[in-house]
């Protein structure tokens, strides 16, 4: 029972950090100027400069029949990336950068809040059936959008649905990943009561590389996702596993 409640106190002080900070953010406002740095602050992250602040809010609004109906006009490479943002839209801008980087790099990559996964993957099982879909498929989040990536990837798996690569950074609970998956990157600072690492489920034969990044003392909940070093690895290992169209 203890230990239990541990895990809940944890888990409960991670989101609750979270939420005072969204309580900060809307109490300081948007206006004031920052230099963006690939392991920002959270004073970096509140004080957004407006250009930034009205690409943040365009990415909030994204729901999930933006997603399922986006534009693939600027696509030159093979793939699908579904990327989830974490708690409240507010904490997990590396992740919309990221897309943005991708995009522009001819990826056909979706951001997105970890709420909407469940009727994008439906979409995704519908097209498979039907012989649409652009493999390798990729799964990436942070925070609540890390948890959620192992259920989308099992999601998939139990409809017939091949994930090539999962990238998460810094999930709240233990994750679990099927046989469908290829390959898991999981960046990660231990908690104190609970695993937030990704396991193998029954049946998995790829590779799981559980990544402590706590050597790293500039790096937080909060940052991990915009640490350029972990953006790089992640654009470089989609090059590795897809084509040019």
């Amino acid at each position: 029972m203890s230990k239990l409640i541990n895990t809940i106190t944890e888990n409960a002080r991670r989101i609750a950090l979270a939420a005072a900070l969204i309580g900060t953010a809307v109490v300081t406002g948007c206006s004031a100027t920052a230099s963006s740095s690939s392991n920002t602050t959270l004073g970096d992250e509140i004080a957004k400069p407006q250009t930034q602040i009205a690409d943040v809010e365009s990415a909030d609004k994204v729901r999930p029949h933006h997603v399922i109906n986006r534009s693939r006009a600027h696509v030159t490479r093979t793939g699908e990336i579904y990327m989830m943002r974490g708690l409240a839209n507010v904490f997990s801008r590396g992740i919309d950068r990221m897309a943005e980087d991708m995009r522009a790099r001819g990826y056909d990559a979706a951001n997105f809040s970890y709420k909407f996964w469940k009727p994008i993957a439906e979409d995704i099982v519908a097209r498979a059936k039907r012989g649409e879909v652009s493999y390798p498929v990729v799964i990436m989040g942070h925070s609540l959008g890390g948890n959620e990536s192992s259920k989308f990837a099992n999601y998939l798996g139990r409809n017939g649905v091949k994930v090539s690569l999962v990238v998460t950074f810094d999930p709240v609970e233990t994750g679990h990943v099927g046989a469908n998956v290829d390959q898991v990157i999981n960046y990660y600072l231990p908690m104190q009561n609970e695993d937030n690492t990704i396991h193998a489920a029954s049946g998995f034969t790829g590779t799981i590389e559980n990544i402590d990044v706590t050597a790293d003392p500039s790096i937080t909940h909060t940052n991990v996702e915009k640490n350029a070093r972990f953006q790089a690895a992640s654009i470089n290992k989609l090059n590795q596993i897809t084509e040019a169209l």
